[in-house]
């Protein structure tokens, strides 16, 4: 399924859901799937390489209409603490988002490091023993 769609069947399900008045973290998962549609969206806008500058352009601006549409429907729902609110799990995932990246990028470097300490070991061990092997065999 393509972003946009997924970003739109999400959206629908938000703005159900804060219509009925459930709380944002029974619909977080879809929520987060909008915003890291809109995030995307703004960060292709603001990057310099653009394959496709109007559907680009096209998907910036739909994703700032996705964003005003959560924030009228909470603003609607809650008023501006639901907004504020929002702003602030916004926020929240945005870190722990930034933070598990940077500890997956940590663990892939660490996994690298230990496989590169092992494959010098065998390559020196290795070198060792056929240093070895050659000096017995021509004492």
């Amino acid at each position: 399924m393509e972003p946009i769609s997924t970003a739109l069947l999400a959206l629908a399900t938000v703005r159900k859901a804060i219509n009925v008045g459930k709380d944002l973290s029974s619909v977080s998962s879809d929520l987060n799937k909008v915003f890291s549609f809109i995030d995307g969206a703004k960060e292709a806008q603001k990057s310099g390489n653009k394959n496709d500058p109007l559907a680009e352009l096209t998907l910036y601006y739909k994703a700032l209409d996705m964003e005003k549409t959560i924030e009228e429907a909470v603003w609607q729902a809650r008023g501006s603490s639901g907004v504020r609110m929002l702003k602030q799990f916004r926020e929240k995932a945005k870190e722990r988002e930034k933070e598990g990246r940077y500890q997956a990028t940590k663990r892939k470097n660490q996994i690298i490091n230990a496989v590169g300490i092992m494959f010098s070991m065998a390559i020196t061990g290795g070198g060792g023993y056929l240093m070895y092997l050659f000096a017995m065999k021509y004492k």
